[in-house]
């Protein structure tokens, strides 16, 4: 029998239906034939299920796979790097960890990625990967890491022509050297719109590879290069990702720097062609109401990042805002180095939780919701709704199968809300992608973990040598970063997106 045509039964689990009780979802049967779901049902008939592959999923609560749609695999390895650092403070050291690194380090630490990812029942990736240089030889790697574990990936490389020095409002007041450190250079808007329309032909969509468009942000972008984006994407019915409104700094960039667009970054996206169904904006911490309200009409979506957007000190998201003007919304964990996990357990219990601090009036229950995002919602932003996010026929066999037994379910009242504010991930045991079971009873059947683990470590000493060394010699940036971060909070921009303090 081909692979394709292999059967898989999950026999007997609660399985999770985003349209059914959420809290206390029916025992089923889900056959799985090849990469799809053929059946969901009690008890499916043994002429139906014949041949197939048993999982006994007794005492399980089956759910569709998580999306983590925004994610960068670059950085994975410099988890619990940072602390306390504003986001252009923390890029002075991310971004040289990330850049020019050997191919053995690319694999190991797409692989290091995908592996918490999958443990953590996300199966799908948004890789917004930062590929420096932007070459054949490291995307084929990346791409070759996903296939050997057997995650399914969106991915899209990210793309800029404006050097990384424009993350920065007041840069020009920074010393050249400084500026430097940065970073003064970047290539060409055709060059890199023609290198990703070649590899979207080298890598044909399909299996578990996904592309989209990731043009890095509107103040590293200039118009030719997100138009170029806007056009690659709907000659390819691609998805867009991009960073938007991240930072107080940005809004203030917008307003001081985008006269010309409104003072607005939607406006700058829009006239380039960007602003429709296939454009999904990472963070909009400091996005205003006026523009979701346009980009809820125009049918674009934000991808909500709180985790990172809190350690980096970007702020809070306004979650209620949007969900108020209809703007549709997927979840994401983003950087290793900026949000230190890869989990979208708790990416869905914040959304919940910043939600509910958000309004002191009681409000309508979030968490399946919350899981909506996580799942269907990823699906959407990638232009995958219809074939990710559900367990039903028809969809791609995506599905995690966690252990009732564990005490996150002691007592079992409600899958959506126990889900949300008990689960950790801790009671994944099985997780399948595209019909392939790529976790059974909570060991990697894919690759050698402990074979990762001392590959990681052997190469972690250098790492963190190369990383002493960026630290050191960018010592001196400290002080000029630090004056421009205060200029930008000195200037008022009429939204609040910090919890307030009380003085005395």
């Amino acid at each position: 029998m081909a692979a394709d045509d292999q059967k898989l039964l999950i026999r007997g689990g609660r399985v999770y239906d985003h349209d059914g009780d959420v809290h206390r979802p029916a025992i089923a049967d889900i056959l799985i034939e090849g990469t799809t779901i053929a059946a969901v049902g009690p008890r499916l008939p043994p002429g139906q299920t014949a041949g197939a592959r048993v999982i006994d999923a007794t005492g399980h609560l089956v759910m569709p796979g998580m999306i983590n749609a925004h994610y960068h695999s670059h950085d994975t390895l410099c988890r619990g790097l940072f602390e306390e650092l504003p986001l252009e403070m923390w890029l002075l050291y991310t971004l040289p960890m990330g850049a020019r690194r050997s191919m053995r380090e690319v694999r190991l630490r797409t692989l290091v990625g995908a592996l918490e990812s999958l443990r953590c029942g996300i199966t799908t990736v948004q890789d917004m990967v930062g590929l420096i240089p932007l070459r054949e030889d490291y995307l084929d790697v990346v791409l070759k890491a996903y296939e050997e574990i057997g995650a399914r990936v969106v991915f899209s490389p990210m793309v800029f022509d404006i050097p990384a020095v424009a993350m920065l409002r007041h840069k020009d007041s920074l010393p050249p050297e400084i500026q430097e450190m940065m970073g003064t250079t970047a290539a060409g808007a055709k060059q890199q719109i023609d290198f990703l329309e070649a590899q979207i032909k080298r890598h044909p969509a399909g299996g578990r590879l996904h592309w989209a468009l990731g043009p890095f942000a509107p103040q590293r972008c200039t118009p030719e290069l997100l138009e170029g984006c806007a056009d690659l994407a709907a000659r390819h019915d691609l998805a867009i990702y991009i960073h938007v409104y991240e930072t107080r700094g940005q809004i203030v960039m917008a307003r001081e720097l985008y006269g010309d667009y409104g003072g607005s970054f939607i406006t700058y996206m829009d006239k380039a062609g960007l602003l429709n169904h296939r454009l999904n904006i990472a963070h909009s911490v400091w996005l205003e109401r006026s523009e979701m309200d346009r980009m809820a009409a125009a049918d674009a979506g934000a991808v909500l990042n709180h985790l990172s957007n809190m350690k980096l000190k970007s702020g809070i998201a306004p979650v209620l805002d949007m969900r108020e003007a209809g703007m549709r919304v997927a979840l994401g964990c983003d950087n290793c180095s900026g949000s230190d996990v890869q989990n979208m357990f708790q990416a869905m219990k914040m959304y919940c939780l910043l939600a509910a601090v958000s309004d002191p009036e009681p409000g309508p229950p979030l968490a399946h919701e919350a899981l909506a995002h996580a799942t269907l919602g990823g699906a959407r932003s990638a232009l995958l709704d219809g074939q990710l996010g559900a367990l039903k026929p028809g969809f791609k066999a995506d599905l995690v199968l966690l252990d009732m037994n564990d005490t996150a379910y002691l007592p079992y009242n409600s899958a959506a809300r126990q889900l949300v504010y008990s689960e950790t991930g801790r009671a994944i045991d099985t997780v399948v992608v595209d019909g392939r079971v790529v976790i059974a009873g909570g060991v990697v059947q894919t690759i050698d973990e402990d074979a990762l683990r001392g590959e990681v470590a052997e190469l972690m000493e250098g790492f963190r040598a190369d990383f002493a060394d960026v630290v050191a010699s960018r010592a001196a940036a400290l002080p000029h970063l630090l004056d421009a971060h205060r200029r930008v909070w000195d200037t008022e921009v009429g939204l609040e997106r910090f919890i307030p303090r009380t003085r005395r």
